[in-house]
């Protein structure tokens, strides 16, 4: 199977240097254009239709890298990604993937970093993702994925980043992820079913809870209500972020800006 046709987009970088062997009080400016390739798919492509794919199932103890950011793919996460038991980092952000998280990436257990973020995904998180004692990073904002938030995530003990938001998440949240020491951002604003409190021992730097009165919901960040939760069009919109927590974050000038929704650095 071929891969998917190409396009190709070139960036231009300035970058000036003086020259070494320049006698005179005036140094000559050399200006340099470094051409970054930046490489995407026209078409949309399953991902076990790609040629990187197919070279993972082929050696899955050689693959340690699977990146398809923004790569216009579809179809589903196929469960044949299981057998990939050296991957380290799995991107996927930004596509048309469609169906169920499988259970089969619980057997990742050298996985560090996992973005599915912004796709089509469904149906409710696996309890197997638990078994990922080596993420930390978790990323799966803006889908549709249903259920509660597993109990089994409190065995993530190196995770660092928990993005969860706009998705249809319910229920409370647990009290096992008071074991995750090292959790610094955790994202679970806009899943209208969700509310509780930050499980006691967790210590953020960065918390986002009830994002956009028209989700519904209740606040982050107090106690869930006896009854379901209802749509709320009065109850304006809330960030909640624990005291001593950063609001801001500092630009490359030493001056601080207001922290956005999507401040992390994707990885390609």
């Amino acid at each position: 199977l071929s891969e998917p046709p190409l396009t190709f987009s070139l960036h231009c970088e300035e970058f000036a240097f003086s020259d070494p062997h320049m006698k005179s009080a005036s140094m000559m400016q050399v200006i340099m254009l470094v051409m970054v390739l930046s490489i995407g798919s026209t078409t949309a492509a399953k991902i076990n239709e790609t040629a990187a794919y197919q070279t993972c199932i082929a050696a899955p103890t050689s693959c340690t890298r699977l990146s398809y950011g923004s790569s216009q793919l579809s179809g589903t996460l196929p469960t044949e990604l299981g057998a990939l038991t050296r991957l380290i980092y799995m991107h996927m952000y930004d596509n048309q993937v469609t169906g169920t998280v499988p259970t089969e990436l619980g057997s990742l257990t050298a996985l560090t970093y996992m973005d599915i973020e912004r796709n089509q995904l469904t149906g409710t998180m696996p309890t197997e993702l638990g078994a990922l004692t080596s993420l930390r990073e978790l990323e799966l904002l803006e889908n549709q994925i249903t259920g509660t938030l597993p109990t089994e995530l409190g065995a993530l003990t190196r995770i660092s980043d928990l993005l969860l938001s706009n998705n249809l998440l319910m229920g409370s949240i647990p009290t096992e992820l008071g074991a995750l020491s090292t959790l610094a951002n955790l994202w679970l604003c806009d899943n209208p079913g969700l509310c509780g409190n930050i499980p006691a021992g967790v210590t953020l730097e960065y918390f986002s809870g009830y994002c956009s009165s028209a989700s519904g919901g209740t606040l982050l960040g107090s106690e869930c209500p006896t009854s379901p939760p209802t749509a709320s069009p009065s109850l304006s919109p809330t960030t909640f972020t624990p005291t001593g927590s950063p609001t801001s974050s500092p630009t490359d000038n030493g001056a601080e800006q207001p922290l956005k929704a999507n401040w992390f650095r994707k990885r390609d």
